[in-house]
């Protein structure tokens, strides 16, 4: 008996030169996975967001690393959560050899230690090609000091992510720094002192109340801006700026300034900050240089030196 079914196949079938079926081009290549991704990450309790991640390479062969369910958990007793990203959303984000991201949804699992992410293209181009993945992570204000790291299932491949350190808190110092030396003239035009903050250590620094005190017995006064009220200036390493409204001493000599970002994240970031102030008409000249005190936080530094000179233009 004929099998019509076995002859439709047969004639249906792509034919290679040799003459036989062909095979499916998308020929599956093996792929390793170990830590990676974004730089090691430190974690202050109940602090800024971090990115474990792990990093993909395809083997040493042509072909295509087929998309791969992601399993991504949590280290049990570490108190650290998955962050949502814009919006409520959990996400991986992939990024191949030429900075390209992609980001994935993923699904939390009822207890919150794990996400799961479905048929993500891992971004591998061809032998030997690699790519990252991470995820978004918080400590808990009850997390643990320590170091740990997140658990990666991609496929059937398992790997641990880039190491986490829970600390204290991220730490930074302030030196004098900001705009150069200021040279004010008595009852003349406004000058901008300040310092140089740096971070110590990776991660993200939390925000920090700001306290500015002026030199007693040198005629200076802080200078209103935009008729706004005395502000505190933050320019990160972007050049992007942010100003805080200040609360001034009953005094006049100290302004205050709550949950300033010092915009440092990551280790030996820099950024600046000042405050404006002005010389009386009766300020005397200084012989030496004379400073603010900033406190930023529990770190204190003078400011930029401050000069001056009657005879300024």
């Amino acid at each position: 008996m004929i099998d019509l079914e076995s002859m439709r196949a047969a004639e249906q079938a792509p034919v290679t030169e040799a003459g036989g079926p062909s095979a499916d081009i998308r020929v599956a290549v093996e792929f390793s996975v170990s830590p990676g991704g974004p730089p090691d990450v430190a974690l202050a309790p109940d602090g800024a967001t971090g990115y474990p991640g792990v990093r993909v390479k395809q083997a040493d062969a042509d072909g295509t690393v087929l998309p791969q369910d992601v399993y991504v958990a949590l280290p049990r007793g570490k108190r650290l959560r998955f962050a949502a990203e814009g919006g409520s959303d959990y996400l991986l984000t992939v990024r191949d050899s030429r900075g390209t991201e992609k980001t994935h949804r993923g699904i939390l699992s009822s207890d919150g230690q794990a996400l799961t992410f479905e048929n993500v293209d891992l971004a591998l181009s061809g032998k030997g090609s690699t790519a990252t993945a991470w995820v978004a992570v918080k400590a808990s204000d009850t997390a643990r000091p320590g170091s740990t790291h997140l658990l990666f299932c991609v496929g059937d491949r398992t790997s641990g992510s880039t190491t986490i350190r829970v600390v204290d808190h991220i730490p930074f110092s302030v030196a004098p720094g900001g705009p150069p030396d200021v040279i004010l003239k008595p009852a003349g035009g406004t000058g901008y002192p300040g310092v140089r903050l740096r971070a110590d250590d990776d991660g993200t620094v939390a925000p920090q109340d700001v306290y500015v005190a002026l030199p007693r017995g040198r005629g200076l006064r802080f200078a209103a801006e935009g008729g706004t009220g005395c502000l505190l200036t933050v320019r990160d390493a972007r050049q992007v700026e942010k100003t805080y409204r200040g609360t001034l001493s009953s005094d006049g000599q100290g302004l205050t300034f709550q949950g300033v970002d010092p915009a440092l994240s990551g280790k030996g970031s820099t950024s600046l900050a000042w405050v404006a102030v002005k010389a009386s008409d009766t300020a005397p000249a200084s012989e030496d240089p004379i400073t603010l005190t900033f406190c930023v936080g529990d770190r204190p530094s003078g400011s930029t030196p401050i000069h001056v000179d009657p005879g300024a233009g």
